[in-house]
């Protein structure tokens, strides 16, 4: 993009907002990820951790899609995939979730183009005359350009609609002002609006309301001139030229809330363009520091910070950044050299610069009397960096030998020495004056080079240092520059010899008296190829290891040469393989010779490529579970002894109860009865195992959904609820016999068939209950007033539900009216209908009023209207893996209703579209058997969301995930299919303590929290679980991991919880451990955090502990040593997020989900938080670490 230029424009703006320095920016703390592929990479999008752009490496432009994660894990090697590969030209792409939309020219004009990455498909949505062009696509919009009817029309495309939402019919610029080149932009888009340049008006920025299908008009008032939108839900940013054509600033405004104003981002010098937001992240295009920068401004922060300042200003542009959470990516130069830079912005990183050194130059100066030296101070962060700005006071240490000015200038008085120092705040620096009586006098002149061999006709550069009688380098001396031989070569004023004929001079540097000399050969030879030195001259490697080779050229003078082209062959390519830059692959054991060539001269190094030895095998999956009738592949990989995969060794495949299962010479095992097995394999004596469940597993009751789910309606009134079974695969579940019961009797009273009977005021909970499952609903009974009453008065529906409403009209004395006639309406029909009797039939989502009238009277109701909880929604993690052939990663999968909250019991259904890749098992953990690429689908219902598994033979291995009982304890009992409990309350005022009881799946029985705010619902799931793939074991014996998740309740309004918890007396007998040692751990920030843990009793068996913890996620119940247990009590510390384990779970619902209130447990006062409990989570690990050793 050539610099934008501004028009000048006088106009006025409320400027919003604290901006940060209008010429200097702090560095974006982040990590910084580019990668430099051949061709041209432009243009590119990003949604998530996912990257598209537009790629000529194949000769035409197609589009290629990338991940943060594999260029940050690959930095050599990974250059994205390819999406299309016709060839004709795909350009301008954009993505949102499981789609990539781009214009492409393969008809002969532009048409869009959509790819949905989850199924490989490629549709073409556009086959008018014209050009469609310059998508952009959010969510299930697609906008477009469309320039068929002569004007430049905006087009919107609802892609589950399958069809055009609406055409925009205003002429749209598509190009930046103020110049004549065109680069264009696209529209922006949200899911609420959508936004594009107007060119009817003067080149202002026009927005089109999605929902209504509406134009609503102009963004802005300010009559400027504004160009590139872009959009974050109601949010919009563009470039604005209010302030003139040759200082374009970045604005925004909240397009739900125009009243709110315009905030003006940025207010440097010089050009701020082509911004793009999301979240509370915009960045830009920035031109003050000469070159074409990239900047960002933290809305949340109110902090703007530079993110990528190229050093060569001229040649190193920075463009079109596009942005996704804290991700920033951006074209990195012009095409055809234009690569993709990425940046991912941490803003834990962000702290306040603070003085934290000075730095003075010169540090050392003699001065004669009189004489003067300008100091200055360069001021540093606590990062190293410059900071602008800060007053400096300058002191002299010696003001008899000279003093410094407010300037740094330094003036000679008497001679002497003295320090000078530069003091912002409580930092300082210094630098050492020397003032001589003696007249400064120049003793020696220096000169480098002080030789040099040189062909006829090139020149070198001299340079000459005038020192005085101190040492010190004089400034302001004029050297006169002269040959001994000037038929060899002359120099000129400026120290440049130029060499003329063969023989020796002397070229020397004179000033005064004073002279250096340096020693000039010239040959008559041209300088030609003499040698190559090959580096390392000898290297060892093992089959598949990679060695650099680099060779030097030198000429008949022993000087390196450049632009010599070096051929590399292997003596042996059986052994391995040497490319043209120097790699050299081994494949084969065995020896040979390396060999760099140019013009018949040769170098040459050896490598030697040892035999691999069979040192380990593994297998892969390490365990499965599996349904009677399902098949199982399990694969082996074997590695030498220095760690990499040898192929082509023999495997022979057992199975150790071929009741429960066999397994055939291919690794196949099939599943024949109820039971355990242990598949062994074995190569070369070298054995590795895995262990096999079999069960058959029915579905279970899971929830029940009761409906309606609230409801306030007068006494003596009359209520309908019913209740919906579900199993665990979110399945609806007949026939099932159900009991009701009320809370409160004395309120109301329901009778077998869910009939509830209003009897008084108060509230009530209703409760449906089946095989100790229960789900619940909240009556309201409220007592009649004057006017007109309608019951119920607040009343949640499903969609296809119906309810009779009643009115009750009363005069003004209060007395029933029995005549009176009644109207009724309602406020939104879409929501549903009313008939003439008050029948109220419920259509779709959305709340609505009813409204009766009497008499000039009026009463209301609130309806609301909800659809049955669905899956609607998926999160898989981690989205993308690299792992080696052999080694398996557990995927875990959320199911989200369409409201968005977790839908716990559901289970998903996995599968891998890649078989000979790798397979997942019905928990979620893949195994990869040989390399290449597949997807991992969950699904529920009619959801679904895939992750990408890459198997390659150079992935970096990572932590395997930790199995219950694998530091040395037991197993902690139980199946290996995780299940859970999930247990409901409501209405928590803060203080209040809750116990959350009856907990049968895990060693935790009950759970009590107290609610540091008032907590409207809230639900607690406890599951037993493994490790988190990233955490390193406990020390010590663990006998059970538990994961404790609290859901529709954010982390901050819980104070704090007390885990009640049991071990067997036999397990902590079998360990050598007193109940004293237990306690209760928990994960956090990558580490096991110690808790307060009291033991409470002993009875049936089992000790009973309770610990204290301020937050939850992932518990490990171990055995601490001595050493921690001291500390531990002061290790609670009040950390509030809650993190999330990094496992699958295949929940199966085994209690109850209830919300009737219990009696709190006693509890003990939890320590108070330490301000160095962090300090001593660390120390007491190590302590603990060397006690077990």
């Amino acid at each position: 993009m050539t610099e934008h230029k501004h028009l000048a424009l006088l106009c006025a703006v409320v400027v919003i907002g604290l901006l940060a320095s209008p010429v200097m920016a702090m560095p974006a703390p982040g990590e910084h990820i580019y990668r430099g592929f051949d061709k041209a990479q432009n243009y590119p999008d990003i949604d998530g951790s996912t990257i598209v752009w537009e790629d000529d490496r194949n000769g035409d432009m197609d589009i290629y899609l990338g991940t943060i994660d594999e260029f940050r894990s690959r930095p050599t090697g990974y250059t994205g995939e390819r999406l299309t590969d016709n060839l004709s030209s795909q350009e301008r792409p954009s993505i949102s979730g499981d789609y990539v939309v781009w214009q492409d020219d393969r008809n002969g004009n532009w048409d869009i183009y959509l790819y949905k990455r989850s199924t490989d498909e490629t549709t073409q949505l556009t086959n008018d005359t014209g050009n469609q062009r310059l998508p952009a696509i959010h969510g299930d919009y697609i906008a477009w350009y469309d320039d068929s009817s002569g004007d430049t029309n905006i087009v919107i495309y609802d892609i589950a609609a399958g069809s055009v939402k609406d055409v925009i019919e205003r002429d749209a610029r598509t190009t930046i002002p103020f110049t004549s080149v065109t680069t264009e932009f696209k529209p922006a888009l949200s899911e609420k609006y959508l936004a594009w340049v107007d060119d009817a008006d003067g080149e202002r920025i026009w927005y089109y309301d999605i929902q209504n299908e509406e134009v609503v008009g102009p963004i802005s008032t300010i009559q400027a001139i504004q160009s590139w939108p872009s959009l974050y839900g109601s949010t919009i940013a563009w470039e604005d030229y209010r302030h003139g054509s040759g200082d374009s600033e970045i604005y925004m405004t909240d397009l739900d809330d125009p009243s709110g104003g315009e905030e003006r981002i940025t207010t440097a010098p010089r050009n701020q363009v082509s911004p793009a937001i999301s979240g509370s992240i915009i960045a830009w295009e920035d031109t003050r520091d000469e070159s074409r920068s990239i900047y960002l401004y933290d809305l949340s922060a109110e902090k703007e910070m530079s993110v990528f300042v190229p050093e060569d200003a001229a040649n190193d542009e920075q463009l079109y950044p596009a942005v996704s959470d804290n991700t920033i990516v951006w074209q990195r130069g012009k095409s055809p050299d234009s690569n993709l830079y990425m940046f991912v912005y941490d803003p834990a990183g962000l702290t306040e610069p603070v003085p934290t050194a000075i730095e003075v130059t010169p540090l050392t100066a003699t001065l004669a009397i009189n004489e003067t030296e300008q100091f200055n101070a360069t001021v540093l962060d606590q990062d190293s960096n410059a900071m602008t700005d800060v007053a400096i006071n300058w002191t002299s240490g010696n003001e008899t030998v000279g003093t410094i000015d407010a300037d740094g200038v330094f003036t000679a008085l008497a001679a002497g020495t003295a320090n000078v120092t530069a003091t912002a705040g409580n930092v300082t620096g210094e630098a050492t004056v020397t003032v001589s009586a003696e007249e400064l006098i120049l003793t020696e002149i220096t000169i480098a080079p002080l030789t040099a061999t040189l062909a006829i006709n090139e020149t070198e550069q001299f340079t000459a240092t005038a020192l005085d009688q101190f040492g010190n380098a004089m400034t302001d001396v004029a050297i006169n520059w002269t040959s001994s031989n000037e038929t060899v070569g002359m120099i000129d004023a400026e120290g440049v010899f130029t060499a003329h004929a063969e023989g020796t001079a002397n070229v020397t540097a004179t000033a005064g008296d004073v002279t250096g000399e340096a020693t000039v050969t010239v040959s008559a030879e041209e300088l030609i190829l003499d040698s190559i030195q090959v580096t390392p001259l000898t290297a060892t490697l093992a089959i598949n290891e990679t060695e650099q080779f680099n060779a030097t050229a030198l000429d008949q003078f022993g000087n390196a040469m450049t632009d010599v082209a070096i051929n590399w062959t292997s003596g042996n390519e059986a052994v391995g393989t040497i490319d043209a830059e120097g790699v050299f692959t081994a494949l084969a054991a065995g020896t040979t010779n390396v060999t760099a060539t140019a013009d018949n001269v040769t170098g040459s190094a050896t490598v030697i490529v040892e035999e691999p030895i069979l040192d380990s095998i593994q297998v892969t999956p390490t365990g499965a579970t599996l349904g009677i009738g399902d098949t199982q592949r399990f694969i082996v990989t074997a590695r030498d002894q220095d760690g990499n995969v040898m192929s082509d060794v023999a495997i022979n495949w057992t199975s150790s109860n071929e009741t429960v299962g066999t397994i055939d010479a291919d690794g196949f095992f099939s599943a024949l009865d109820d039971g355990t097995a242990t598949v062994t394999a074995t190569a070369e004596n070298v054995t590795a195992t895995a262990n096999v469940t079999v069960n058959n597993e029915d579905p279970a009751l899971a929830s029940i959904v009761v409906t309606p789910s609230e409801i306030t309606f007068g006494s003596n009134e009359t209520q309908q609820f019913t209740a919906t079974a579900f199993d665990q695969f979110g399945a609806e579940i007949a026939g099932v016999e159900i009991a009701w019961t009320s809370s409160d009797e004395t309120v109301g009273t329901i009778d077998a068939d869910g009939l509830f009977s209003a009897l008084d005021d108060g509230t009530a909970t209703v409760t449906a209950t089946v095989e100790n499952v229960t789900g619940t609903a909240e009556v309201t009974v409220t007592t009649a007033s004057s006017g007109v009453v309608v019951s119920p008065s607040t009343i949640t529906l499903n969609a296809g539900d119906s309810r009779q409403f009643t009115a009750t009209v009363y005069d003004p004395e209060g007395n029933e009216t029995s005549d009176a006639v009644v109207t009724w309406t309602i406020s939104d029909e879409m929501v549903g209908t009313i008939d003439a009797d008050g029948l109220f039939s419920a259509l779709e989502e959305g709340t609505a009023t009813i409204t009766a009238t009497a008499e000039n009277e009026t009463g209301t109701a609130m309806v609301t209207v909800e659809l049955p909880p669905a899956p609607t929604r998926i999160e898989i993690e981690p989205t993308t893996a690299t792992i080696l052939p052999g080694e398996t990663r557990q995927f875990t999968a959320t199911v989200y209703d369409q409201r968005d909250n977790q839908m716990d019991w559901i289970s998903v259904t996995w599968s891998s579209s890649d078989l000979d890749a790798g397979s997942i098992d019905r928990a979620g953990l893949f195994a990869a058997f040989a390399e290449g690429t597949t997807n991992v689908m969950a699904s529920a219902g009619d959801a679904s969301a895939e992750a990408t598994v890459t198997v390659s033979a150079t992935a970096v291995p990572e932590p395997t995930p930790v199995t219950p009982g694998s530091s040395g304890g037991g197993g902690g009992g139980g199946s290996s299919e995780p299940t859970f409990c999930a247990r409901t309350c409501e209405n928590l005022r803060s203080g209040d303590t809750f116990m959350f009881s009856d907990l049968t799946t895990s060693s935790v029985g009950s759970v009590n929290v107290t609610a540091a705010s008032a907590i409207p619902r809230m639900m607690l799931t406890v599951k037993k679980t493994t490790a988190p793939s990233a955490a390193e074991p406990p020390a010590g014996d663990v006998y059970e991991y538990v994961a404790i998740t609290p859901n529709w309740v954010g982390p901050n309004a819980i104070s704090s919880a007390e885990v009640f918890f049991t071990v067997p007396t036999d397990w902590l007998e079998g360990h050598n451990i007193t109940a004293e040692d237990v306690r209760l751990m928990r994960y956090v920030d990558g580490a096991w955090q110690p808790l307060e843990t009291e033991v409470i009793g002993e009875e049936n068996g089992n000790y009973r502990f309770q610990a204290t913890t301020s937050g939850f996620s992932t518990f490990a119940i171990a055995a601490s040593p001595v050493d921690v247990k001291a500390s531990a009590e002061e290790v609670n510390a009040t950390i509030e997020t809650t993190e999330t384990p990094d496992v699958t779970e295949t929940p199966e619902v085994t209690g109850n989900v209830t919300t009737e209130p219990t009696a709190a447990a006693p509890t003990t006062t939890p320590a108070a938080p330490l301000v160095y409990a962090p300090l001593l989570a660390p120390l007491a690990f190590l302590l603990w670490g060397r006690r077990k050793n």
